[in-house]
């Protein structure tokens, strides 16, 4: 199985083009996809990306809900409305809706990182995704040590 991994830093144009590195470009049409999906993420400091299968399966889910819930109706306005799938074009590009890129705080003209998340990737502002990483591995120390004082000192 092919997988979103690593991270890419690339440039965005003046017109929101950005290259999808190949890497990811390869996994895509390995699924046998020639496009990408994509849509904000739920806090809005980054842009999902995604083949169609991940979009069926978060379908998939939200059908699970009771079909007169507000959950289901959340769900579905949040991720489906403004999901926008994109063709890559010959020079292995695609054209982010500016207003995403904003929304998104990725400056056109500046650059964008592309961060492998196994079945799907986002798109950040490096710095942003820097201060994100940063601290998901700072919680991620403190949860193992917190752990590892629960299991009587062991090492994780």
């Amino acid at each position: 199985m092919a997988l979103f991994l690593s991270t890419y830093v690339n440039k965005v144009d003046k017109k929101g083009r950005v290259s999808v590195p190949s890497r990811f470009r390869s996994v895509l049409t390995g699924k046998g996809f020639e496009s990408i999906v994509l849509f904000p993420t739920v806090n809005g400091d980054a842009i999902d990306a995604c083949g169609m299968d991940v979009m069926e399966n978060l379908l998939e889910k939200i059908g699970g809900f009771d079909p007169l819930s507000e959950d289901r109706e959340s769900y579905a306005d949040v991720l489906m409305s403004d999901a926008i799938e994109l063709s890559v074009d010959g020079d292995g590009r695609i054209m982010v809706p500016l207003d995403m890129l904003e929304e998104a705080g990725i400056e056109v003209g500046g650059q964008c990182a592309f961060v492998g998340r196994g079945d799907s990737f986002q798109i950040w502002n490096p710095a942003a995704f820097a201060t994100r990483k940063k601290m998901a591995r700072e919680r991620t120390r403190n949860r193992r040590a917190a752990g590892a004082k629960a299991d009587g000192g062991a090492d994780g």
